[in-house]
């Protein structure tokens, strides 16, 4: 029976950090791990939260003492939660939720059924109900060339990998220029090493998974497109892993 560990990073998410979590806690595959980190929020989201969870003993509830942003909160719960190689990780921002109470089913089909190393698809936004435009299938040349950092950015919402895949990513691919955990796009950062690692074995999943929402003010596109743009050059520029 395959665990599942899910991450989520938030901050000041006050209005959504109640369904984000009920949708985590209403999964009808039982056996996952919900590790969620307060990255020092302003606002009641904390309270929430301890609130919400205080009877679940499948959530871990980290409140951080420095702020670290999400690629770094990611890092470290993994770390913490000493995982297995065959453990999957999912994750899950904390002003999202999943689309349904299956999602976890799902992916566990697909692992068992696909023999994958990671997944990523499907979503949409909230509160248009559209299909997510950067979920898509990933076309068998790319694939086959190992050349997803010259192509378009389609592997997002929602993500799921293997622990024994995310173990080999080098960390200096996880930081930028001055040394930093990635502030933004870190989704590419983690992604690229993977998908170029596993190939075939990442497998897209058309099945809608995740709401992704476009309500909150502060996602990184709204806050600072053009740092966004610069960061994602930055890890398209990296050096490609091999096909293990």
């Amino acid at each position: 029976m395959n665990k599942f560990i899910v991450v989520v990073p938030f901050y000041n998410v006050e209005q959504w950090i109640k369904t984000c979590l009920s949708s985590a806690k209403k999964q009808t595959y039982k056996n996952f791990t919900c590790i969620v980190i307060d990255d020092i929020s302003t606002d009641n989201s904390s309270l929430v939260v301890e609130k919400f969870i205080k009877d679940d003993d499948r959530f871990i509830f980290v409140k951080n003492t420095e702020k670290k942003y999400a690629l770094r909160n990611i890092y470290d719960a993994i770390l913490s939660a000493n995982p297995s190689d065959e453990d999957i990780i999912v994750t899950l921002d904390g002003d999202d939720w999943f689309a349904s109470e299956d999602v976890l089913n799902i992916l566990n089909s697909y692992y068992n059924d696909e023999n994958c190393y990671m997944t990523y698809g499907s979503y949409k936004e909230f509160p248009t109900n559209l299909i997510g435009r950067y979920a898509k299938q990933i076309p068998s040349n790319i694939i086959n060339t190992n050349d997803y950092r010259n192509h378009e950015w389609c592997s997002s919402h929602l993500r799921s990998f293997k622990y024994k895949i995310w173990k080999r990513i080098d960390k200096q691919d996880l930081v930028d220029s001055s040394g930093q955990f990635y502030r933004m796009t870190w989704d590419l950062a983690i992604m690229f090493p993977m998908l170029e690692m596993c190939g075939n074995k990442a497998k897209y999943v058309k099945e809608i998974l995740y709401i992704y929402n476009l309500n909150n003010p502060i996602n990184d596109h709204k806050v600072d497109n053009t740092l966004q743009i610069k960061l994602e050059m930055e890890i398209r520029r990296k050096n490609k892993y091999n096909l293990l």
